[in-house]
């Protein structure tokens, strides 16, 4: 199968969408935490999953606390939240008063539904993030162990997420098979025209 080529233009347009769809997520985080919560998506890369350890956008080298789930519906992957362990846990204590693994998993969740939320406005059709649980190691390995083909797209979002005063960085990773991917490329294509 060819590569997927994405255009200048194209990654515009998918940096802007993302950018919107973590914005649908920043409502859920603000009803959680108590206060206002701002994410900015600094950088987009796209690379296949084939070449991610040599070229993927990736936050760190060693091991990451994560979310990680499945989207389900029109435009079925995987997606993840990577954030330093520090920080987890510091974000984590922001979320409420409960057990801070269960609130990371939470906000994770809440985050990464907004961007299945954005999706299925989209596309026009049913998305939902689904299993969302705990993962603690190397991105890749996380990447690796969803047992998706090597043609697979890993679709990576660098995000600045400001929330009570304190700010973090973070990593989301979509992986997508290339048809979804070109489906949501003519629709954004679409919608600009």
């Amino acid at each position: 199968m060819t590569p997927l080529k994405i255009s200048t233009e194209q990654m515009i347009a998918l940096h802007g969408f993302f950018a919107g769809a973590a914005a649908v997520g920043e409502a859920s985080l603000a009803e959680l935490s108590g206060c206002e919560t701002e994410i900015e998506v600094q950088e987009i890369r796209c690379t296949p999953l084939s070449d991610f350890g040599e070229r993927g956008l990736c936050l760190s080298e060693d091991l990451v606390a994560g979310v990680m789930g499945r989207i389900e519906g029109v435009m079925p992957g995987s997606l993840n939240l990577v954030i330093e362990p520090e920080e987890a846990f510091l974000w984590a204590r922001l979320g409420s008063d409960g057990d801070p693994l269960d609130v990371f998993v939470e906000i994770g969740r809440r985050l990464l539904g907004g961007m299945t939320t954005a999706i299925s406005q989209i596309l026009s059709g049913e998305a939902s993030f689904e299993g969302a649980a705990l993962v603690e190691e190397p991105e890749l390995a996380m990447l690796v162990k969803t047992h998706a083909p090597s043609d697979t797209l890993v679709f990576s979002m660098r995000m600045r997420i400001d929330i009570r005063d304190e700010v973090v960085s973070a990593v989301s990773h979509m992986l997508v098979e290339p048809k979804y991917l070109a489906r949501l490329l003519s629709v954004l294509s679409a919608a600009s025209h």
